[in-house]
């Protein structure tokens, strides 16, 4: 991975580059910041960069011995901690990293802004990934180990939150009694629950959200069309990850919002013909979505009245809505106002606790376009 490679954090870049050329590599550093924002591969760039055998220019040379084995993550001085599903039987020992490794490399290679949900699905198990107690002898053990080739031996624990707490305080005592020529980046999007006496002991890096131009840049890449470009940063929050969700989502979102204005209209007109002509085709719309979908598209309705209450209130700079979801909010949004607002975000809720509850979901949406007929025509 090359610091070019790294989206955005220009300030991190810099300040990390001049503490390798200064000789002032801190030996235990926690990056940390919201999913997506590139602590992971700055971390490996950072690695690659120590280890680079004719840095040049502020970055590594991507040609040397070095750099080509850390393209593959497979240079034998750099170790990779991630959180983990025990395959092993009772009566084994248990599962280590070194088990999932090709898997965790081709998942990074693929994807350097890897998300923990990412990797959860990549490991094919419903069983909740953590970095387990053994994991700490196996740091200790690969620590012991003389350097093969680089000068440093390089240490990542991803999602370090995932940490067992006996993990984690064998851990500590590493951190207390430092190596030399050892470099231990620890990354984490939750260091709340990094015990406390980690984090006093490591030089905290936090990544801000990544900069608006980069995020740019990033969805002209995607062949995101430029009058979008405005809508899908401002629902980013900074974080490449959310991007590419939204990117992916598109075409769900799109549904959701036809699904939205029709339900809205249908329950403005409802009289004994429209129930027939317009709300039974609607009602199987929402039973074909099957309960994920329904949950989903509930979620999405009350994001749109929020957005509309706001649109209504001439808030325009704080309305995170899709040009499409704005020419509706023009004309709808005055039927979102203050006299009804709590409602029907209350009638939306209720909608999907019964839905999360398996209550049957024709009558679910019959109550709730009642209800929402009620509330729109007060």
């Amino acid at each position: 991975m090359l610091f070019r490679d790294v989206i955005g954090q220009d300030d991190i870049k810099a300040r990390l580059i001049r503490s390798v050329d200064e000789g002032r590599v801190a030996h235990a550093q926690l990056f940390y910041g919201i999913e997506g924002v590139g602590c992971l591969p700055m971390a490996l760039a950072y690695a690659q960069y120590l280890s680079c055998e004719h840095r040049t220019s502020g970055d590594s040379c991507g040609q040397c011995a070095s750099c080509r084995q850390y393209a593959k993550l497979s240079h034998p001085d750099l170790h990779l901690v991630f959180p983990i599903v025990n395959k092993k039987s009772s009566g084994d020992d248990g599962s280590i990293c070194n088990d999932f490794l090709p898997l965790f490399r081709d998942a990074v290679l693929s994807n350097p802004y890897l998300s923990f949900e990412d990797w959860q699905e990549a490991l094919g198990d419903d069983k909740k990934p953590v970095i387990y107690t053994r994991e700490g002898d196996e740091i200790i053990r690969k620590l012991n180990l003389k350097s093969f080739e680089s000068p440093y031996k390089v240490m990542i624990i991803w999602c370090a939150e995932q940490m067992h707490e006996a993990c984690a305080n064998k851990v500590l005592k590493i951190l207390e009694e430092p190596q030399g020529q050892t470099l231990f980046i620890l990354i984490s999007d939750n260091i709340e629950d990094i015990i406390a006496t980690i984090r006093s002991r490591v030089q905290q890096v936090f990544f801000p959200p990544i900069e608006p131009p980069y995020l740019s840049d990033y969805l002209r890449r995607c062949g995101v069309a430029d009058d979008s470009i405005d809508f899908f940063i401002r629902n980013s929050r900074g974080s490449i990850n959310e991007l590419s969700n939204q990117i992916s989502q598109s075409d769900t979102r799109r549904q959701y919002f036809r699904m939205f204005t029709d339900l809205m209209r249908s329950c403005w007109n409802l009289n004994e013909e429209t129930f027939s002509e317009h709300w039974k085709p609607l009602l199987n719309q929402f039973v074909a979505l099957g309960r994920t979908g329904q949950l989903s598209f509930l979620q999405y309705a009350q994001r749109q009245l929020r957005e509309n209450f706001v649109y209504n209130l001439s808030a325009d700079s704080l309305v995170y809505l899709s040009s499409e979801e704005l020419d509706f909010a023009h004309k709808f949004a005055r039927f979102v106002n203050e006299n009804n607002i709590e409602e029907l975000a209350d009638e939306f809720a209720i909608a999907e606790s019964h839905i999360d509850r398996n209550t049957k979901d024709q009558y679910v949406f019959l109550d709730l376009m009642l209800s929402v007929h009620r509330l729109l025509r007060a």
